[in-house]
Order: structure tokens, then C-alpha cells, then sequence
């Protein structure tokens, strides 16, 4: 019944011409994408969401739908699909259980029973950080730029220090230029200042 990108033909568009590029475009998309309907039912979904649901997570296909491995995790599950909305939700589902995703949710229309598209994240793996060139845009120095980077994903200034070499004091120098050049003055203010050029997985 799929195609061979593994999407719904009746999601993907068809697969001639202009029609099969938002099907090109989410099957190669690096983020776990999978659109449900609101009985959990996995209209689409791509292969990376594929993988985060087939890692012994806490949610798991069982006959075509998205259903959680213990009921704390169903609730949860559950609750952050019915009460999609246009704007984004986020919910932790399977916290107690050791293994947890954080879901992203969008209702991708107005009406209540509109299909919904969850994007996963795996929240065992390490965070991945990717940021647009903040070189050429900010003028930051390529050291600068790795202490960034590295901050982002929640490294203190020693262990980024340790993980590169470098001095301590060469890690704070870093980072007061760089603030100073993209206007910050907390890592707070980093994160919000910064979030637009970010690729977070």
C-alpha cells in the first residue's frame, strides 16, 4: 500500500513530478516526522520516525497505530494528540519508564479531528546541535563558533575546556567575544537570539 519512499500514496500526492516532492522532501527530512489521525492511527511516517518507534522506546505500531508500551505513557500520549492545535505542543511521554520521546504536536487543520503531525525525539540519544554560519552572519571566529555550539547542547565552559583541549580561560574568552558580537549577555539570551538559525535533533 505505500509507495517506495514508505509514505501513503494518499498523503504522499503521487509520485510524478511537482505532487512528489513534499514526499521527497519528508521522506529524506532528518527529524522523526509521522502524521496520525486522532485515534492514533500512523498515516504516514518517515524512516527516522521509524527507527525512534522501533527502538524499544515507550511507544511502539501495533496494527497500523501509534500505541505506548504502559498506560501512564498511553494517557500521555493520547492527551498531546487529542488536544492538537495549529500552534505546537510538546509533551514528554514515557518519563517513568526510563526510555522517554518528547512528541511534538500540530494539528495540521482547524477542525477537531483534524490529521495531527508529531515530530519524535528520542530523548536518550544525544542532542545534536546544528547552526547556521554564525561566522559569516554574527562574525564570530570558527573557535567561537565551536564554543557556541557547544554551550547550546548544555556544556559548562570546563567540560567544553576538557573536551577540546584548551584552557579554561580560552573558553571564557571565547565566549565573552562571541556574546559581545551576537548581542547577549546570558546563555538564556544565546538560546533565544540563536534559535531561528538552529537545527536541533
Amino acid at each position: 500500500m505505500n509507495d517506495d519512499l514508505g509514505l501513503s500514496p494518499s498523503l504522499a500526492g503521487g509520485n510524478t513530478g511537482r505532487d512528489a516532492l513534499p514526499a521527497l522532501w519528508f521522506s529524506q527530512d532528518a527529524a522523526a516526522r509521522l502524521v496520525v489521525g486522532r485515534d492514533l492511527t500512523v498515516l504516514v511516517a518517515n524512516s527516522r520516525a521509524l527507527r525512534v518507534i522501533e527502538s524499544n522506546g515507550p511507544v511502539c505500531l501495533r496494527d497500523g497505530a501509534l500505541v505506548a508500551r504502559d498506560r501512564k505513557a498511553a494517557a500521555e500520549l493520547t492527551a498531546v494528540v487529542a488536544e492538537a492545535s495549529p500552534a505546537a505542543r510538546f509533551a514528554v511521554v514515557g518519563a517513568d519508564s526510563g526510555a522517554a520521546v518528547l512528541v511534538e504536536a500540530v494539528s495540521l487543520g482547524p477542525e477537531e479531528t483534524a490529521p495531527v503531525a508529531l515530530a519524535l525525539r528520542d530523548l536518550s540519544s544525544p542532542v545534536q546541535v546544528e547552526c547556521a554560519d554564525l561566522e559569516s552572519m554574527f562574525g564570530v571566529t570558527p573557535g567561537e563558533h565551536q564554543v557556541i555550539v557547544q554551550l547550546l547542547k548544555g556544556y559548562s565552559s570546563r567540560e567544553i575546556a576538557e573536551q577540546f583541549g584548551k584552557s579554561i580561560l580560552t573558553v571564557r574568552t571565547h565566549v565573552k567575544r562571541a556574546y559581545g558580537k551576537i548581542g547577549v549577555k546570558t546563555r538564556g539570551q544565546l538560546f533565544a537570539r540563536l534559535l531561528p538559525y538552529l537545527a536541533i535533533r
